[in-house]
């Protein structure tokens, strides 16, 4: 499911990248590694805890979620809550374009000044990317080249943090395993007037296990919209006690505002997300 920008930080991101941004992505080949361990630090608590479309890291917090959904903006970075860090969004690949909505300059200028910043995590520069392949109906050969490139330049950039892609189709993760350093999985099981399939999430990890992905992130499906449709507290929880059965090194819960609905008014799902961020025992 393409993530979404805040109407807000949308705003935010088109003014203040005119003056600094860019983004991009590429293949299974020699891509700079992070020296950042992902460990788990209890059973069922991913080290990374991220959610998607809100820059706000006080309203967040409380969840325990320590990474926030940001742009490459000093000011924004800046204000992070204690014990939050930054997951800059640079932009997504345009499967019209065959390139990347942000040039190689435009992310040159905006990494610049946040080199070596230990408030920034990781840079997501790639979301569902690889729908862009013929395989799948787009027109883009290049896409996993043009990746696993954009993650190369990161690191060039910004020493010592990770580059993330979330890769729809299980049958690319072998491809793009290596083109980030980590690799986020979205099987979403719950779909409008069905119920969950709950072969879905299995069936991904298998498929991460067998591309042998070394890190990788399992998308928490908490939204409503374009066919899919909140789950239930139970189904959360189902979802989240068959991600920790795998080797998942962290979650990334979408979405805190898609398609007109919110997650603030879910207040069972967000109860759910917390015992899990928390490592609070299920009740």
């Amino acid at each position: 499911m393409p993530r979404l920008v805040p109407v807000t930080l949308a705003i935010v991101l088109a003014a203040a990248l005119t003056a600094a941004c860019g983004r991009a992505q590429v293949p299974a080949a020699a891509t700079a590694r992070s020296r950042i361990t992902a460990r788990i630090p209890g059973r069922g608590v991913p080290r990374y805890r991220y959610m998607t479309d809100t820059p706000d890291g006080a309203r967040t917090r409380p969840y325990g979620y320590n990474l926030v959904d940001l742009g490459p903006y000093r000011s924004l970075i800046d204000a992070l809550p204690a014990g939050q860090r930054a997951l800059v969004w640079i932009g997504n690949y345009d499967q019209a374009a065959c390139s990347f909505s942000r040039s190689n300059s435009e992310i040159s200028r905006a990494l610049t000044g946040l080199a070596r910043d230990p408030r920034v995590a990781g840079y997501y520069i790639a979301d569902e990317a690889d729908d862009a392949q013929p395989a799948f109906g787009g027109h883009c050969p290049d896409v996993l080249r043009q990746v696993a490139a954009r993650s190369r330049l990161v690191h060039r950039l910004a020493p010592g943090v990770f580059t993330y892609e979330v890769v729809a189709e299980p049958s690319d993760f072998a491809a793009f395993a290596h083109a980030t350093d980590v690799l986020g999985a979205d099987p979403y099981p719950c779909r409008d007037d069905l119920f969950c399939d709950w072969a879905t999430i299995p069936r991904y990890i298998a498929a991460l296990r067998a591309a042998h992905v070394a890190r990788y992130w399992g998308v928490l499906q908490a939204f409503s919209g374009a066919g899919w449709r909140y789950p239930t507290p139970a189904e959360l929880r189902t979802m989240i006690g068959q991600w920790e059965r795998s080797d998942w090194q962290g979650e990334q819960t979408f979405s805190w505002n898609y398609a007109g609905h919110d997650l603030a008014r879910q207040r069972g799902l967000l109860a759910i997300l917390k015992d899990l961020n928390l490592g609070i025992p299920s009740r």
